[in-house]
């Protein structure tokens, strides 16, 4: 598994060679040991690709592919990695799209997505004490993206938990509790979305995230064709 540092470093290194292409990273992966690899996951650059083009395709792959493989060989870091020959391969991020940025929380807002966090989330953190009494040793949630506010994704989830008589006492206990959006903690939820409630996860606190899957869109965000490079 690559190391945190290190990926956000190649990352910051590699973006500003497919920017002005209209592309982006959406996640990296370094693979060592017999068979060296530098994986690269692209989709369009939101902010300056054309909004049309929804779908990575197998000629960006190789578009991507060719134009990195020149600059790559000039960038010490790489070389310091690999020390040698490696194999590159770029793909389309595929159906469970890696969310990494703030931007990626706000252009998927309304589509659902499952994010894992590193420690079972404070009332506080979450912006919903009732619902953090009720789940306290939740680490994993799956909903729908609300949004992206002061460094905190917003998401809104199924309302209860699995113990009902646990929530139950936690909200009559707390019902004159506030959230940070000034509601009762027993009745935060997004308007108009019935039997569900709006929580708060930290950016630091993710250790991953990913839309969660949408069979019912065929071929829509398959993997395009990997192009692969070995350097000398």
């Amino acid at each position: 598994m690559t190391e945190p540092n290190l990926t956000e470093r190649l990352i910051q290194l590699i973006t500003p060679l497919i920017a002005p292409m209209g592309y982006e990273i959406v996640h990296l992966e370094v693979q060592l040991g017999r068979q060296k690899t530098l994986r690269l996951f692209i989709d369009f650059d939101w902010e300056t690709a054309d909004k049309e083009a929804k779908t990575v395709g197998i000629e960006d792959c190789v578009k991507v592919t060719r134009a990195l493989d020149e600059p790559l060989d000039r960038i010490p870091e790489i070389e310091a990695v690999f020390h040698g020959a490696y194999e590159l391969e770029v793909s389309s991020p595929g159906i469970e799209r890696p969310l990494r940025t703030p931007k990626d929380f706000e252009r998927f807002a309304g589509k659902e997505a499952r994010i894992h966090v590193f420690r079972p989330l404070t009332g506080e953190e979450l912006g919903n004490l009732a619902y953090q009494l009720s789940n306290p040793k939740q680490k994993n949630f799956l909903g729908t993206l609300s949004g992206f506010r002061d460094n905190r994704v917003l998401l809104a989830v199924p309302s209860g938990s699995a113990d009902k008589k646990s929530a139950k006492k936690a909200r009559d206990k707390h019902k004159d509790v506030k959230t940070d959006a000034g509601e009762p903690a027993s009745r935060a939820h997004p308007k108009g979305m019935s039997g569900a409630e709006e929580v708060t996860i930290p950016l630091p606190l993710i250790s991953k995230a990913n839309l969660e899957p949408a069979f019912d869109i065929a071929a829509e965000g398959e993997p395009g064709k990997k192009g692969k490079r070995a350097r000398p």
